[in-house]
Protein backbone atom coordinates (compact mmCIF):
# COMPACT_ATOMS: atom_id res chain seq x y z
CA UNK A 1 0.00 0.00 0.00
CA UNK A 2 1.05 3.90 -1.43
CA UNK A 3 1.58 6.07 1.45
CA UNK A 4 -0.90 8.01 -0.25
CA UNK A 5 -3.52 5.65 0.97
CA UNK A 6 -2.87 6.26 4.59
CA UNK A 7 -3.27 9.44 4.77
CA UNK A 8 -6.19 12.06 6.13
CA UNK A 9 -7.99 10.96 9.31
CA UNK A 10 -11.36 9.33 7.42
CA UNK A 11 -9.40 6.20 6.49
CA UNK A 12 -7.95 5.74 10.01
CA UNK A 13 -11.36 5.86 11.19
CA UNK A 14 -13.24 3.54 8.44
CA UNK A 15 -9.98 0.61 8.67
CA UNK A 16 -10.71 0.45 13.09
CA UNK A 17 -14.44 0.53 12.56
CA UNK A 18 -14.45 -2.69 10.79
CA UNK A 19 -12.44 -3.85 13.60
CA UNK A 20 -15.29 -2.40 16.02
CA UNK A 21 -17.64 -4.79 14.74
CA UNK A 22 -16.35 -7.76 16.34
CA UNK A 23 -17.30 -6.50 19.68
CA UNK A 24 -20.50 -4.91 18.66
CA UNK A 25 -22.07 -5.75 22.10
CA UNK A 26 -19.90 -4.63 24.41
CA UNK A 27 -19.33 -1.42 22.73
CA UNK A 28 -23.32 -0.67 22.77
CA UNK A 29 -23.19 -1.21 26.30
CA UNK A 30 -21.01 1.42 26.70
CA UNK A 31 -22.48 4.11 24.65
CA UNK A 32 -25.95 2.61 26.43
CA UNK A 33 -24.00 3.16 29.52
CA UNK A 34 -22.74 6.58 29.02
CA UNK A 35 -25.81 8.16 27.93
CA UNK A 36 -27.54 6.99 30.91
CA UNK A 37 -24.60 8.55 33.03
CA UNK A 38 -24.25 11.54 31.30
CA UNK A 39 -27.91 12.68 31.15
CA UNK A 40 -28.21 11.50 34.80
CA UNK A 41 -25.50 14.24 35.57
CA UNK A 42 -27.57 16.82 33.77
CA UNK A 43 -30.54 15.32 36.39
CA UNK A 44 -28.23 15.58 39.24
CA UNK A 45 -28.37 19.80 38.69
CA UNK A 46 -31.77 19.30 36.89
CA UNK A 47 -33.41 18.27 40.03
CA UNK A 48 -32.38 20.52 42.16
CA UNK A 49 -32.61 23.21 40.43
CA UNK A 50 -36.21 22.66 39.62
CA UNK A 51 -37.54 22.36 43.46
CA UNK A 52 -35.59 25.59 44.48
CA UNK A 53 -37.59 27.42 41.62
CA UNK A 54 -40.61 25.58 43.07
CA UNK A 55 -40.01 27.16 46.46
CA UNK A 56 -39.13 30.79 45.19
CA UNK A 57 -42.31 31.15 42.73
CA UNK A 58 -44.72 29.69 45.64
CA UNK A 59 -43.23 32.53 47.85
CA UNK A 60 -43.00 30.01 51.15
CA UNK A 61 -40.14 28.60 53.12
CA UNK A 62 -39.05 25.03 52.67
CA UNK A 63 -40.82 22.51 54.20
CA UNK A 64 -39.07 19.88 56.51
CA UNK A 65 -40.75 17.07 54.54
CA UNK A 66 -39.74 18.35 50.93
CA UNK A 67 -36.47 17.91 52.17
CA UNK A 68 -35.61 14.22 52.40
CA UNK A 69 -37.39 13.40 48.69
CA UNK A 70 -34.82 15.55 47.23
CA UNK A 71 -31.67 14.48 48.54
CA UNK A 72 -33.09 10.65 48.08
CA UNK A 73 -33.84 11.65 44.74
CA UNK A 74 -30.19 12.74 44.26
CA UNK A 75 -28.77 9.97 46.20
CA UNK A 76 -30.12 7.92 43.95
CA UNK A 77 -29.42 9.40 40.57
CA UNK A 78 -25.62 9.61 41.94
CA UNK A 79 -25.56 6.18 42.78
CA UNK A 80 -27.28 4.95 39.53
CA UNK A 81 -24.60 7.14 37.49
CA UNK A 82 -21.57 5.61 39.14
CA UNK A 83 -23.00 2.06 38.02
CA UNK A 84 -23.47 3.53 34.63
CA UNK A 85 -19.63 5.01 34.73
CA UNK A 86 -18.28 1.47 36.21
CA UNK A 87 -20.30 -0.32 33.37
CA UNK A 88 -18.93 2.32 30.69
CA UNK A 89 -15.35 1.88 31.52
CA UNK A 90 -15.82 -1.85 31.89
CA UNK A 91 -17.56 -2.64 28.77
CA UNK A 92 -15.53 -0.50 26.70
CA UNK A 93 -11.58 -1.68 27.92
CA UNK A 94 -12.92 -5.36 27.49
CA UNK A 95 -14.20 -4.25 23.72
CA UNK A 96 -10.66 -2.17 23.40
CA UNK A 97 -8.27 -4.81 24.99
CA UNK A 98 -10.14 -7.47 22.98
CA UNK A 99 -9.64 -5.67 19.45
CA UNK A 100 -6.18 -4.59 20.32
CA UNK A 101 -5.13 -7.59 20.58
CA UNK A 102 -6.66 -8.81 17.27
CA UNK A 103 -4.94 -5.62 16.04
CA UNK A 104 -1.64 -7.05 17.00
CA UNK A 105 -2.35 -10.76 15.62
CA UNK A 106 -3.47 -8.61 12.30
CA UNK A 107 -0.27 -7.16 12.36
CA UNK A 108 2.06 -9.59 13.12
CA UNK A 109 0.27 -11.89 9.66
CA UNK A 110 1.23 -9.02 7.27
CA UNK A 111 4.99 -8.70 9.51
CA UNK A 112 5.86 -12.33 8.80
CA UNK A 113 6.15 -11.94 4.98
CA UNK A 114 8.02 -9.12 5.57
CA UNK A 115 10.48 -10.79 8.01
CA UNK A 116 13.37 -10.80 8.63
CA UNK A 117 14.45 -8.25 6.14
CA UNK A 118 12.30 -5.47 7.74
CA UNK A 119 14.23 -5.09 10.94
CA UNK A 120 17.58 -3.89 8.38
CA UNK A 121 15.34 -1.27 7.05
CA UNK A 122 12.82 -0.41 9.72
CA UNK A 123 15.28 -1.06 13.08
CA UNK A 124 13.76 -3.10 15.76
CA UNK A 125 13.06 -0.21 18.27
CA UNK A 126 10.84 1.20 15.96
CA UNK A 127 8.46 -1.88 14.50
CA UNK A 128 8.44 -3.34 18.52
CA UNK A 129 7.35 1.04 19.09
CA UNK A 130 4.39 0.77 16.34
CA UNK A 131 3.38 -3.02 17.68
CA UNK A 132 3.28 -2.11 21.10
CA UNK A 133 2.96 1.43 21.96
CA UNK A 134 1.26 2.37 18.62
CA UNK A 135 -1.19 -0.02 19.29
CA UNK A 136 -2.03 0.82 22.55
CA UNK A 137 -2.45 4.15 21.19
CA UNK A 138 -5.82 2.83 19.16
CA UNK A 139 -7.08 2.00 22.39
CA UNK A 140 -8.46 5.64 22.54
CA UNK A 141 -10.18 5.29 20.05
CA UNK A 142 -12.12 1.71 21.06
CA UNK A 143 -12.80 2.75 24.50
CA UNK A 144 -12.88 6.62 24.28
CA UNK A 145 -13.94 7.92 20.70
CA UNK A 146 -17.22 5.43 19.88
CA UNK A 147 -18.73 6.06 23.18
CA UNK A 148 -18.23 9.70 23.40
CA UNK A 149 -19.47 10.53 19.78
CA UNK A 150 -22.53 8.96 20.21
CA UNK A 151 -23.05 10.66 23.20
CA UNK A 152 -21.88 14.20 22.21
CA UNK A 153 -24.74 13.97 20.05
CA UNK A 154 -27.51 12.63 21.75
CA UNK A 155 -27.15 13.97 25.50
CA UNK A 156 -26.94 17.93 23.56
CA UNK A 157 -30.28 17.51 21.16
CA UNK A 158 -31.68 15.90 24.60
CA UNK A 159 -31.06 18.85 26.75
CA UNK A 160 -31.82 21.03 23.63
CA UNK A 161 -35.40 19.52 23.38
CA UNK A 162 -36.23 19.65 27.06
CA UNK A 163 -35.00 23.49 26.85
CA UNK A 164 -37.77 23.76 24.20
CA UNK A 165 -40.51 22.47 26.69
CA UNK A 166 -39.82 24.30 29.60
CA UNK A 167 -38.60 27.41 29.05
CA UNK A 168 -39.75 28.08 24.98
CA UNK A 169 -37.87 28.27 21.94
CA UNK A 170 -35.65 31.36 22.30
CA UNK A 171 -33.73 29.52 25.17
CA UNK A 172 -33.65 26.34 23.80
CA UNK A 173 -31.37 28.41 20.71
CA UNK A 174 -29.27 30.07 23.21
CA UNK A 175 -28.58 26.16 24.64
CA UNK A 176 -28.30 25.17 21.06
CA UNK A 177 -25.64 27.61 20.59
CA UNK A 178 -23.78 26.98 23.70
CA UNK A 179 -23.59 23.32 22.94
CA UNK A 180 -22.11 23.86 19.52
CA UNK A 181 -19.29 25.96 21.19
CA UNK A 182 -18.56 23.43 23.10
CA UNK A 183 -18.59 20.94 20.29
CA UNK A 184 -16.59 23.23 18.51
CA UNK A 185 -14.00 24.34 21.44
CA UNK A 186 -12.01 21.33 21.15
CA UNK A 187 -11.13 21.20 17.75
CA UNK A 188 -10.03 25.09 17.99
CA UNK A 189 -6.06 25.10 18.10
CA UNK A 190 -5.87 21.33 18.23
CA UNK A 191 -3.38 19.09 17.48
CA UNK A 192 -3.10 18.37 14.03
CA UNK A 193 -2.73 15.25 12.45
CA UNK A 194 0.89 16.38 10.94
CA UNK A 195 2.11 17.29 14.64
CA UNK A 196 0.96 13.76 16.10
CA UNK A 197 3.12 12.56 13.50
CA UNK A 198 6.15 14.49 14.06
CA UNK A 199 5.60 14.01 18.21
CA UNK A 200 5.27 10.40 17.56
CA UNK A 201 8.44 10.41 14.82
CA UNK A 202 10.61 12.01 17.17
CA UNK A 203 9.95 9.56 20.25
CA UNK A 204 10.52 6.81 17.82
CA UNK A 205 13.45 8.52 17.02
CA UNK A 206 14.77 9.01 20.57
CA UNK A 207 13.49 4.89 21.33
CA UNK A 208 15.81 3.69 18.02
CA UNK A 209 19.29 6.19 18.52
CA UNK A 210 19.17 5.08 22.55
CA UNK A 211 18.52 1.27 21.54
CA UNK A 212 21.28 1.12 18.48
CA UNK A 213 23.77 3.11 20.77
CA UNK A 214 22.95 0.48 23.43
CA UNK A 215 23.95 -2.63 20.65
CA UNK A 216 26.55 -0.71 19.71
CA UNK A 217 28.02 0.04 22.97
CA UNK A 218 31.68 -1.52 22.72
CA UNK A 219 31.86 0.52 19.04
CA UNK A 220 31.31 3.62 20.86
CA UNK A 221 33.81 3.15 23.90
CA UNK A 222 36.19 2.00 21.52
CA UNK A 223 35.91 5.32 19.11
CA UNK A 224 35.67 7.58 22.04
CA UNK A 225 31.59 7.94 20.32
CA UNK A 226 29.70 8.65 23.81
CA UNK A 227 29.77 12.31 23.50
CA UNK A 228 28.66 12.42 20.00
CA UNK A 229 26.23 9.77 20.37
CA UNK A 230 24.74 12.32 23.32
CA UNK A 231 24.77 15.53 21.13
CA UNK A 232 22.55 13.74 18.79
CA UNK A 233 20.25 12.30 21.03
CA UNK A 234 20.47 15.83 23.00
CA UNK A 235 18.81 17.35 19.68
CA UNK A 236 16.10 14.99 18.85
CA UNK A 237 15.15 15.64 22.58
CA UNK A 238 15.14 19.43 21.53
CA UNK A 239 12.86 18.96 19.02
CA UNK A 240 10.77 16.71 20.64
CA UNK A 241 10.26 19.39 23.46
CA UNK A 242 9.78 22.06 20.86
CA UNK A 243 6.88 20.06 19.87
CA UNK A 244 5.42 19.20 23.20
CA UNK A 245 5.62 22.92 24.18
CA UNK A 246 3.78 23.78 21.09
CA UNK A 247 1.14 21.18 22.20
CA UNK A 248 1.16 22.87 25.81
CA UNK A 249 0.32 26.38 24.63
CA UNK A 250 -2.56 25.08 22.56
CA UNK A 251 -3.87 23.40 25.19
CA UNK A 252 -4.07 25.89 27.71
CA UNK A 253 -5.69 28.11 24.76
CA UNK A 254 -8.41 25.10 24.54
CA UNK A 255 -8.71 25.31 28.38
CA UNK A 256 -9.57 29.03 28.75
CA UNK A 257 -11.61 28.79 26.17
CA UNK A 258 -13.83 26.08 27.53
CA UNK A 259 -13.88 27.93 31.01
CA UNK A 260 -15.36 30.71 29.40
CA UNK A 261 -17.75 28.79 27.21
CA UNK A 262 -19.39 27.45 30.23
CA UNK A 263 -19.64 30.79 32.36
CA UNK A 264 -20.91 33.02 29.39
CA UNK A 265 -23.10 30.37 28.36
CA UNK A 266 -25.04 30.01 31.26
CA UNK A 267 -25.26 33.99 31.39
CA UNK A 268 -26.59 33.70 27.83
CA UNK A 269 -29.60 31.26 28.23
CA UNK A 270 -30.32 33.23 31.74
CA UNK A 271 -30.94 36.28 29.30
CA UNK A 272 -32.59 34.29 26.74
CA UNK A 273 -34.69 33.35 29.34
CA UNK A 274 -35.94 36.38 30.66
CA UNK A 275 -39.24 36.88 28.21
CA UNK A 276 -40.62 33.83 29.71
CA UNK A 277 -40.23 34.91 33.19
CA UNK A 278 -41.37 38.33 32.16
CA UNK A 279 -44.51 36.41 30.75
CA UNK A 280 -45.10 34.21 33.90
CA UNK A 281 -42.95 34.05 37.03
CA UNK A 282 -44.69 30.28 37.42
CA UNK A 283 -41.78 29.87 34.58
CA UNK A 284 -39.04 29.87 36.89
CA UNK A 285 -38.57 26.40 37.71
CA UNK A 286 -37.77 25.38 34.01
CA UNK A 287 -35.38 28.53 33.40
CA UNK A 288 -33.71 27.28 36.61
CA UNK A 289 -33.51 23.87 34.84
CA UNK A 290 -32.78 24.93 31.35
CA UNK A 291 -29.70 27.04 32.98
CA UNK A 292 -28.23 23.98 34.79
CA UNK A 293 -28.29 22.11 31.32
CA UNK A 294 -24.87 24.11 30.53
CA UNK A 295 -23.25 23.09 33.83
CA UNK A 296 -24.81 19.02 33.34
CA UNK A 297 -23.26 18.66 30.41
CA UNK A 298 -19.62 19.81 31.02
CA UNK A 299 -18.61 16.12 30.99
CA UNK A 300 -19.82 15.57 27.94
CA UNK A 301 -17.30 18.43 26.25
CA UNK A 302 -14.18 17.68 28.58
CA UNK A 303 -14.46 14.25 26.89
CA UNK A 304 -14.37 16.01 24.04
CA UNK A 305 -11.61 18.21 25.10
CA UNK A 306 -9.24 15.14 25.88
CA UNK A 307 -9.80 13.78 22.52
CA UNK A 308 -8.80 16.68 20.39
CA UNK A 309 -5.64 15.88 22.31
CA UNK A 310 -5.39 12.34 22.15
CA UNK A 311 -7.46 11.08 19.17
CA UNK A 312 -4.99 12.53 16.51
CA UNK A 313 -2.18 10.71 17.90
CA UNK A 314 -4.01 7.22 18.23
CA UNK A 315 -4.90 8.26 14.45
CA UNK A 316 -1.42 8.59 13.30
CA UNK A 317 -0.58 5.91 15.44
CA UNK A 318 -2.95 3.68 13.20
CA UNK A 319 -1.93 5.64 10.55
CA UNK A 320 2.01 3.98 11.22
CA UNK A 321 0.25 0.19 11.60
CA UNK A 322 -1.33 0.18 8.32
CA UNK A 323 1.90 1.27 6.55
CA UNK A 324 4.16 -1.30 8.53
CA UNK A 325 2.00 -4.01 7.89
CA UNK A 326 1.41 -2.56 4.12
CA UNK A 327 4.94 -3.00 3.20
CA UNK A 328 5.71 -5.16 0.21
CA UNK A 329 7.26 -8.76 0.85
CA UNK A 330 10.91 -8.76 0.15
CA UNK A 331 10.82 -12.23 -1.62
CA UNK A 332 8.14 -13.61 -3.89
CA UNK A 333 7.50 -17.38 -3.15
CA UNK A 334 7.40 -19.32 -6.22
CA UNK A 335 3.76 -20.66 -7.01
CA UNK A 336 5.15 -24.03 -7.47
CA UNK A 337 8.24 -25.34 -5.43
CA UNK A 338 11.09 -27.27 -6.90
CA UNK A 339 11.70 -30.49 -5.16
CA UNK A 340 14.81 -29.95 -2.68
CA UNK A 341 17.20 -32.85 -3.80
CA UNK A 342 20.68 -32.82 -4.60
CA UNK A 343 21.71 -32.04 -8.21
CA UNK A 344 24.48 -34.50 -8.37
CA UNK A 345 28.01 -33.29 -7.06
CA UNK A 346 27.30 -29.96 -6.93
CA UNK A 347 28.28 -27.85 -4.40
CA UNK A 348 25.85 -27.72 -1.22
CA UNK A 349 25.96 -23.52 -1.74
CA UNK A 350 26.72 -21.74 -4.55
CA UNK A 351 26.61 -17.80 -5.68
CA UNK A 352 26.87 -16.95 -9.36
CA UNK A 353 27.59 -13.80 -10.39
CA UNK A 354 25.23 -12.35 -8.13
CA UNK A 355 24.67 -8.48 -7.48
CA UNK A 356 22.68 -7.17 -5.11
CA UNK A 357 21.37 -3.35 -3.72
CA UNK A 358 19.16 -3.25 -0.61
CA UNK A 359 15.82 -1.28 -1.22
CA UNK A 360 16.07 2.94 -1.01
CA UNK A 361 20.08 2.48 -1.21
CA UNK A 362 22.36 4.11 -3.74
CA UNK A 363 25.58 1.81 -3.62
CA UNK A 364 25.27 -2.15 -4.27
CA UNK A 365 25.67 -4.27 -1.66
CA UNK A 366 27.37 -7.01 -4.28
CA UNK A 367 28.93 -6.72 -7.74
CA UNK A 368 29.56 -9.72 -9.51
CA UNK A 369 30.79 -12.16 -6.82
CA UNK A 370 30.97 -15.76 -7.10
CA UNK A 371 31.88 -18.39 -5.28
CA UNK A 372 31.38 -21.80 -4.04
CA UNK A 373 30.83 -23.61 -0.70
CA UNK A 374 31.02 -27.85 -1.24
CA UNK A 375 29.08 -30.31 1.14
CA UNK A 376 30.47 -30.81 4.34
CA UNK A 377 32.94 -28.31 3.72
CA UNK A 378 33.83 -24.68 5.38
CA UNK A 379 34.30 -21.41 4.08
CA UNK A 380 34.85 -17.74 5.49
CA UNK A 381 34.09 -14.94 4.41
CA UNK A 382 35.76 -12.09 5.50
CA UNK A 383 36.22 -7.93 5.18
CA UNK A 384 35.91 -4.30 6.38
CA UNK A 385 32.90 -3.62 7.82
CA UNK A 386 30.39 -2.72 5.13
CA UNK A 387 32.09 -5.48 2.69
CA UNK A 388 29.26 -7.38 2.00
CA UNK A 389 29.87 -10.35 4.22
CA UNK A 390 26.90 -10.32 6.01
CA UNK A 391 24.73 -10.08 2.98
CA UNK A 392 26.23 -13.14 1.76
CA UNK A 393 24.44 -14.67 4.86
CA UNK A 394 21.38 -13.09 4.29
CA UNK A 395 21.01 -13.88 0.45
CA UNK A 396 21.87 -17.28 1.43
CA UNK A 397 18.69 -17.12 4.45
CA UNK A 398 16.61 -15.28 1.42
CA UNK A 399 16.23 -12.43 3.18
CA UNK A 400 16.03 -10.72 -0.11
CA UNK A 401 16.08 -12.57 -3.77
CA UNK A 402 19.18 -11.42 -5.95
CA UNK A 403 18.85 -8.32 -8.52
CA UNK A 404 21.39 -10.45 -11.02
CA UNK A 405 23.16 -13.82 -10.68
CA UNK A 406 21.83 -16.97 -8.64
CA UNK A 407 21.85 -17.82 -5.57
CA UNK A 408 21.92 -21.96 -5.34
CA UNK A 409 21.36 -24.59 -2.59
CA UNK A 410 22.17 -28.24 -3.86
CA UNK A 411 21.98 -27.23 -7.24
CA UNK A 412 18.30 -25.50 -7.13
CA UNK A 413 18.13 -21.79 -6.89
CA UNK A 414 16.46 -20.63 -3.77
CA UNK A 415 13.92 -18.46 -5.27
CA UNK A 416 12.85 -21.72 -6.63
CA UNK A 417 12.83 -23.88 -3.67
CA UNK A 418 11.10 -20.82 -1.61
CA UNK A 419 11.29 -19.33 2.01
CA UNK A 420 10.68 -22.35 3.92
CA UNK A 421 12.36 -25.02 2.27
CA UNK A 422 15.55 -22.62 2.41
CA UNK A 423 14.65 -21.73 6.00
CA UNK A 424 14.25 -25.40 7.09
CA UNK A 425 17.87 -26.09 5.68
CA UNK A 426 20.13 -23.07 6.70
CA UNK A 427 20.24 -22.38 10.34
CA UNK A 428 21.97 -19.43 11.36
CA UNK A 429 23.58 -18.20 14.68
CA UNK A 430 24.92 -14.42 14.61
CA UNK A 431 26.52 -11.81 17.26
CA UNK A 432 23.44 -11.11 18.97
CA UNK A 433 21.23 -14.45 19.17
CA UNK A 434 18.33 -13.80 20.92
CA UNK A 435 17.13 -15.20 24.40
CA UNK A 436 14.72 -15.75 25.77
CA UNK A 437 13.66 -14.92 29.61
CA UNK A 438 13.32 -19.44 30.70
CA UNK A 439 15.89 -22.06 31.13
CA UNK A 440 18.91 -23.38 29.28
CA UNK A 441 16.24 -26.31 27.98
CA UNK A 442 13.35 -23.59 27.33
CA UNK A 443 15.46 -21.59 24.74
CA UNK A 444 17.43 -24.93 23.29
CA UNK A 445 13.81 -26.64 22.98
CA UNK A 446 12.66 -23.09 21.03
CA UNK A 447 14.19 -25.16 18.06
CA UNK A 448 12.74 -28.22 19.14
CA UNK A 449 10.04 -28.63 21.38
CA UNK A 450 9.98 -32.66 21.16
CA UNK A 451 14.05 -32.51 22.10
CA UNK A 452 15.21 -34.93 24.63
CA UNK A 453 17.51 -34.07 27.22
CA UNK A 454 20.25 -36.36 25.70
CA UNK A 455 19.36 -34.49 22.87
CA UNK A 456 19.97 -30.71 24.27
CA UNK A 457 23.19 -32.25 26.34
CA UNK A 458 24.97 -33.02 23.21
CA UNK A 459 24.12 -29.29 21.72
CA UNK A 460 26.23 -28.15 24.23
CA UNK A 461 28.44 -30.04 24.57
CA UNK A 462 29.43 -28.98 20.65
CA UNK A 463 28.84 -25.44 21.76
CA UNK A 464 30.94 -25.77 24.77
CA UNK A 465 28.33 -24.80 26.91
CA UNK A 466 28.60 -25.82 30.24
CA UNK A 467 25.50 -24.64 32.59
CA UNK A 468 23.00 -27.46 33.56
CA UNK A 469 19.55 -27.32 31.25
CA UNK A 470 17.94 -26.15 34.37
CA UNK A 471 19.94 -22.92 34.87
CA UNK A 472 17.73 -19.70 34.41
CA UNK A 473 18.90 -17.07 31.83
CA UNK A 474 16.94 -14.45 32.87
CA UNK A 475 15.37 -11.71 30.17
CA UNK A 476 17.45 -11.29 27.12
CA UNK A 477 20.08 -13.54 29.09
CA UNK A 478 20.83 -10.84 31.50
CA UNK A 479 21.67 -13.70 33.89
CA UNK A 480 24.49 -15.22 31.71
CA UNK A 481 27.93 -13.50 29.95
CA UNK A 482 28.24 -12.34 26.73
CA UNK A 483 30.17 -15.34 25.70
CA UNK A 484 27.82 -17.81 27.65
CA UNK A 485 24.95 -16.06 25.59
CA UNK A 486 26.39 -16.74 22.23
CA UNK A 487 27.12 -20.41 22.58
CA UNK A 488 23.53 -21.10 23.81
CA UNK A 489 22.57 -19.51 20.48
CA UNK A 490 24.83 -21.86 18.76
CA UNK A 491 24.05 -25.07 20.79
CA UNK A 492 20.46 -23.73 19.32
CA UNK A 493 21.18 -24.02 16.36
CA UNK A 494 23.14 -26.88 15.82
CA UNK A 495 19.95 -28.85 17.47
CA UNK A 496 17.96 -26.87 14.46
CA UNK A 497 20.50 -27.85 11.93
CA UNK A 498 20.60 -31.25 13.46
CA UNK A 499 16.43 -31.11 12.72
CA UNK A 500 16.84 -30.40 8.88
CA UNK A 501 15.25 -32.86 6.27
CA UNK A 502 17.82 -35.28 6.01
CA UNK A 503 19.91 -34.48 8.88
CA UNK A 504 22.81 -32.29 10.07
CA UNK A 505 25.36 -33.58 6.94
CA UNK A 506 22.73 -32.09 4.90
CA UNK A 507 22.14 -29.09 6.47
CA UNK A 508 23.75 -25.46 5.73
CA UNK A 509 25.18 -23.79 9.07
CA UNK A 510 25.67 -19.68 9.25
CA UNK A 511 27.54 -18.15 11.68
CA UNK A 512 27.83 -14.57 11.81
CA UNK A 513 30.00 -13.44 13.77
CA UNK A 514 28.63 -15.98 16.18
CA UNK A 515 31.54 -17.18 18.40
CA UNK A 516 33.37 -12.82 18.81
CA UNK A 517 32.42 -12.92 22.14
CA UNK A 518 34.88 -16.40 23.18
CA UNK A 519 38.60 -16.01 23.71
CA UNK A 520 40.35 -17.21 20.92
CA UNK A 521 41.25 -20.89 22.37
CA UNK A 522 38.06 -21.07 23.12
CA UNK A 523 36.46 -20.17 20.06
CA UNK A 524 39.22 -22.11 18.24
CA UNK A 525 37.91 -25.08 19.81
CA UNK A 526 34.71 -24.47 18.66
CA UNK A 527 35.03 -24.83 14.85
CA UNK A 528 37.51 -27.62 15.03
CA UNK A 529 34.47 -29.45 16.73
CA UNK A 530 32.10 -28.01 14.31
CA UNK A 531 34.48 -29.05 11.65
CA UNK A 532 34.52 -32.74 13.30
CA UNK A 533 30.62 -33.25 12.63
CA UNK A 534 31.04 -32.58 9.15
CA UNK A 535 28.42 -30.07 8.53
CA UNK A 536 28.66 -27.51 5.79
CA UNK A 537 29.18 -24.20 7.37
CA UNK A 538 29.83 -20.72 6.09
CA UNK A 539 31.93 -18.19 8.59
CA UNK A 540 31.59 -14.94 8.81
CA UNK A 541 34.15 -13.44 11.03
CA UNK A 542 36.54 -10.66 11.94
CA UNK A 543 38.69 -12.46 14.42
CA UNK A 544 40.93 -14.14 10.79
CA UNK A 545 43.73 -15.93 13.19
CA UNK A 546 40.69 -18.75 13.88
CA UNK A 547 40.29 -19.55 10.44
CA UNK A 548 43.29 -21.57 9.53
CA UNK A 549 41.36 -24.65 9.25
CA UNK A 550 38.36 -23.49 7.13
CA UNK A 551 38.56 -24.83 3.34
CA UNK A 552 38.78 -21.85 1.58
CA UNK A 553 38.76 -18.11 2.44
CA UNK A 554 36.65 -15.11 0.93
CA UNK A 555 38.04 -11.98 1.28
CA UNK A 556 35.32 -9.07 0.26
CA UNK A 557 35.76 -5.25 -0.30
CA UNK A 558 32.78 -3.15 -1.55
CA UNK A 559 30.75 -5.95 -2.50
CA UNK A 560 33.51 -7.89 -4.43
CA UNK A 561 35.49 -10.86 -4.18
CA UNK A 562 39.54 -9.48 -4.16
CA UNK A 563 41.18 -12.41 -2.65
CA UNK A 564 40.38 -16.23 -2.24
CA UNK A 565 42.65 -18.80 -0.74
CA UNK A 566 43.46 -21.06 1.78
CA UNK A 567 45.07 -19.64 5.39
CA UNK A 568 48.75 -19.63 4.69
CA UNK A 569 48.37 -19.44 0.71
CA UNK A 570 46.55 -15.72 1.55
CA UNK A 571 49.51 -15.11 4.44
CA UNK A 572 52.33 -15.71 2.20
CA UNK A 573 50.42 -13.55 -0.63
CA UNK A 574 51.23 -10.48 0.98
CA UNK A 575 47.70 -9.27 0.15
CA UNK A 576 44.27 -7.65 1.59
CA UNK A 577 43.92 -10.43 3.93
CA UNK A 578 47.61 -10.16 5.37
CA UNK A 579 46.90 -6.70 5.47
CA UNK A 580 43.42 -7.35 7.77
CA UNK A 581 45.49 -9.82 9.94
CA UNK A 582 47.97 -7.32 10.85
CA UNK A 583 45.38 -4.47 11.20
CA UNK A 584 43.48 -7.54 13.84
CA UNK A 585 46.36 -7.71 15.39
CA UNK A 586 47.29 -4.30 16.24
CA UNK A 587 43.90 -3.95 17.72
CA UNK A 588 44.43 -6.67 19.84
CA UNK A 589 47.35 -6.15 21.34
CA UNK A 590 46.29 -2.84 21.99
Amino acid sequence: MTAKKHEGAWPQVSWLLQFAGAATRQLAGSIAARIIGQLLAVALLAVPAWKLGEIWVRGTELAAGEVLPVVVTVVLLAIVKAVARYLEQLLGHLAAFSLMAEVRVWLLRRLVPQAPAITDGQGAARIQATAIRDVDRVEVFFAHTIAPAVTLVVVPLTVIIAAGVLSGPLPALAVAVVMLAGAGIPFFARTSGADARRTAQLRADTAQHIADTLRLQEEVRAYAAADWRADQLARIDEQLADQLRTGGRRTGIRNAATSLRVWLGATLVALACIPALVADRANLPGVLVTVSFVFGTVGVFDTVERLAISLPAGLAATRRIRELAGGEPTVIEPQKLTPVEPAGNCPRVELRDVHFNYPGRDAGALRGVSLQLPAGSSIALVGSTGSGKSTIGRLVQRHYDVDRGEVLIDGHPVAALGSDAVAARVAVADQQGFVVDGTVADNLRVADATASDEQLSWACEMAEFELPLDTPVGRRGSRISGGQRQRLVLARTLLRARNAPGGLQQAVLVLDEATSHQDPITQQRMLERLDGLGVTTLVIAHRLETLRNVNRIYVLERGTIVESGQYAELVAANGRFAQLLAATATVADR
